[in-house]
């Protein structure tokens, strides 16, 4: 004769998910709130490429060529004859600012006006001046 056991009903495990889904909103508004966006000044600029770009880790002091009468030296506009004393008034104002340059310059600019504020940015002192270029990508088989 065999033993019959009576069947026990297993508790059932419900996953409450309320919780997780009110911890994940929190965690989303957080990164929202915490990131660091890039800002830029604003002017639509194409830069020309180079196949080797280097990042450059210290804070130099940035300069956007247009033209010769649209030139911004940090977030101060001038043309190239004022050039010189808006970069004095620029370095004296904030004196954290390293002896390197970055100059950001449209693809179709003229080269004798990055010449000339190269010239005026080596008369000030300027040790390192740097361009801003656009990795080229360079595609095999074309």
């Amino acid at each position: 004769m065999a033993i019959q056991f009576k069947k026990r009903n297993k508790p059932k495990t419900i996953v409450d998910l309320i919780p997780m889904i009110d911890i994940v909103f929190q965690l989303v508004i957080f990164f929202m709130v915490a990131t660091t966006f890039k800002t830029t000044t604003g002017i639509e600029l194409e830069l020309p490429n180079a196949q080797e770009v280097t990042t450059i880790s210290t804070s130099p002091l940035k300069i956007t060529v247009i033209d010769a009468e649209n030139i911004i030296i940090g977030n101060k506009k001038t043309d190239l004859q004022n050039f010189k004393n808006v970069l004095n008034q620029e370095v004296i104002r904030d004196s954290s600012i390293k002896q390197s340059v970055i100059i950001y310059g449209n693809k179709k600019m003229e080269y004798q006006l990055l010449i000339d504020v190269m010239d005026i940015l080596r008369i000030a002192g300027y040790e390192s001046i740097d361009l801003a270029l656009k990795k080229k990508t360079i595609l095999i088989g074309d």
